[in-house]
């Protein structure tokens, strides 16, 4: 009986040996790669718009810029808005620019999006340069 009671004994302890391994080398690896880290496109919008409600206009830039460069079609339909609207509508934290506001149309219409379409063809309209020439170069 006491044999017997040794390899329980023995066999228990290998398994814990194992799992606390198993479980430092999770510990490890989530460690490395926190979850919160990779924040999706969509995500970025999201705040993006929290930023805009609560008028800190300043991140609201910054986070659509990260999601349209990620390719989040809203995003870059809503910088494209932002970018030629500017200070009018949000302060001097926003510069208008109407070449970079045209760019993010030129992407978000790419994928689909009718409203920078429209966009595009006012942005069109509005340029002020001699026939020819694009003022955006």
């Amino acid at each position: 009986m006491s044999s017997e009671l040794n390899q329980i004994a023995s066999w228990s302890l290998r398994w814990r040996i194992v799992l606390s391994g198993t479980l430092c080398l999770v510990a490890a690896l989530c460690a490395a790669h926190p979850a919160d880290a990779e924040v999706q496109a969509e995500q970025r919008y999201q705040m993006a718009l929290e930023a805009q409600a609560d008028r800190d206009y300043r991140t609201m830039l910054e986070l659509l810029r990260q999601a349209a460069t990620e390719g989040h079609a809203e995003a870059q339909e809503m910088l494209g808005m932002v970018l030629l609207t500017g200070p009018t509508l949000y302060g001097m934290a926003v510069k208008a620019d109407r070449c970079e506001a045209r760019q993010w149309m030129h992407r978000a219409a790419a994928q689909g999006s009718e409203t920078a379409k429209v966009q595009l063809t006012l942005l069109n309209r509005l340029r002020a340069s001699p026939a020819g020439r694009n003022a955006c170069e």
